[in-house]
Order: structure tokens, then C-alpha cells, then sequence
């Protein structure tokens, strides 16, 4: 089996910090603010971490064909579809009073938080390592 990459153990890496995050989030609201707004969290953090995946799933297809590179039109065709597909699942929970918009919006924010997670920690022992 081959051994991954420096961008696919760092894309790992999101991920992992991402499932701390959630995990936290949601257990922080359930213990400062209450069970609706933790099940928000979870939901908000829920669609994100699922529109992540897609987002990694639809640029390997695209990206890991040799010798054949996609037109630029079916690139960001499928790119919007899937924002405008994670729109419409947000607006119908919140549509539906499934869950309350500040929780939904926390959990929204764990992809980002993680991305920012890493790059610090990235950012950290690079300059550890230079002096």
C-alpha cells in the first residue's frame, strides 16, 4: 500500500481536528446553553463536514484523471451545485424550525475553525524548525 502524501495526511488532519472540534462544540452548548442548541451544533457541524467530503470527493474525480483535464464549465458547475445543494439543506432546517439559526451557525463554522486549527499548528512548527 502506498504511503499518503504530505497534502493527504494534512487533509487528514482536518478532518480529525474537525471531529475534536464538532465534538466539542456540541458538548460545550449542551453543557453552557441547552440539548436544542447542541443538536443545532451537531446539525450545523453535520452539513458542513458532509459538504466538505463532497467538496473532496468531487476534486479528486476531477483532479485524478491522467491526461484528461475537465473544462473549466463542469468544474464550477458542479462546484455550485453542491454550495446551492448545502444552501437548501440549511434553509430548510432552519425553515422548519429544526433548529434555531446562532446554534446551526456554530456548527456551521467547525470546517473553518479547523482549517485555521491546522494552519496555526502548520505555521507553529515551521518556524520551530527553522531556528
Amino acid at each position: 500500500m502506498a504511503q499518503p502524501d504530505e497534502s493527504e495526511k494534512l487533509l487528514r488532519r482536518i478532518e480529525l481536528v474537525s471531529a475534536i472540534v464538532l465534538i466539542s462544540l456540541t458538548l460545550g452548548a449542551a453543557v453552557v446553553s441547552s440539548w436544542n442548541a447542541a443538536f443545532g451544533v451537531l446539525i450545523g457541524g453535520g452539513i458542513v463536514v458532509v459538504s466538505f467530503q463532497v467538496l473532496k470527493w468531487q476534486l479528486r474525480r476531477t483532479l485524478q484523471r491522467p491526461g484528461r483535464l475537465p473544462g473549466r464549465t463542469a468544474v464550477f458547475l458542479s462546484y455550485y451545485i453542491r454550495f446551492l445543494a448545502t444552501l437548501f439543506v440549511i434553509f430548510l432546517v432552519l425553515y422548519f424550525g429544526v433548529v434555531k439559526p446562532f446554534p446551526i451557525l456554530v456548527g456551521l463554522s467547525v470546517m473553518v475553525l479547523s482549517i485555521v486549527l491546522v494552519g496555526a499548528f502548520e505555521f507553529i512548527t515551521m518556524k520551530k524548525e527553522e531556528s
